[in-house]
């Protein structure tokens, strides 16, 4: 007796990203990306902070432009629930596939990198019987603290970010006709966070390398995983 099959249409995969960019292309602007993401942490963090903090009142507009993820999120799951069904399966299965295992990766690094990085935040945030996390506007405290526990040392990289690049270049990689989209909801997300003074610059920059590599893995896995599927 032969197993139901799920037929999945190859066009339905999408281009493959890493047949218009070359490897050595992808490694020279991720190593771009992280030496601009220095350039900040070293030179101009500290500094946009303080102005945002003595400047920045448009919350009606970056408040909403912060929580980017969340819409990411929603049709991230959206997606998921569609391949309940066949039709489902058969329309969405790749991009299905790809945005649970970027969720995936994209939560784990989202809790390493900010143990392994352990900064502190521009903003005093958080607010315990013991005291208050030490902060760049507050306290005049700016550093990274290596392994370093608690919400305190969680700045960096900027998890809004992570998942906001992550799931919005999978969408990309499956719709890329919606380009202008995609790139105004990678630089709202940006322009939000830093408008409310949630994260330093640099705490978004490598939140979005983290993203982009999140979901540039995650894509190349699940083009293996359906190829191998459609291959038995």
């Amino acid at each position: 007796m032969n197993k139901p099959t799920v037929s999945i249409k190859m066009p339905l995969l999408a281009p493959d990203v890493t047949s218009s960019i070359s490897m050595r292309t992808s490694i020279w602007l991720y190593l771009c990306a992280i030496t601009l993401t220095l350039f900040c942490v070293l030179f101009l963090d500290r500094g946009i902070a303080s102005w945002m903090h003595q400047y920045s009142h448009a919350s009606y507009i970056f408040k909403p432009l912060s929580q980017m993820p969340l819409l990411f999120e929603i049709l991230s799951a959206l997606v998921l629930i569609c391949c309940v069904t066949l039709k489902g399966r058969e329309k969405f299965a790749s991009l299905a596939l790809t945005l649970a295992i970027t969720l995936i990766m994209a939560s784990a690094v989202r809790v390493s990198a900010k143990f392994v990085f352990g900064r502190t935040w521009p903003e005093t945030w958080v607010h315990t019987a013991t005291g208050s996390n030490p902060s760049w506007i507050t306290h005049g405290v700016e550093g990274f603290h290596p392994f370093a526990q608690g919400l305190a040392y969680n700045s960096f990289p900027s998890g809004h970010a992570l998942f906001t690049f992550a799931l919005v270049s999978v969408f990309w990689w499956r719709f890329p006709r919606l380009k202008g989209i995609w790139i105004i909801a990678m630089l709202g997300a940006v322009a939000g966070q830093v408008g409310q003074n949630y994260h330093f610059l640099g705490d978004l920059l490598a939140g979005a390398i983290f993203g982009v590599l999140a979901a540039h893995i995650s894509i190349n896995i699940s083009r293996y995983l359906l190829h191998r599927y459609q291959a038995d």
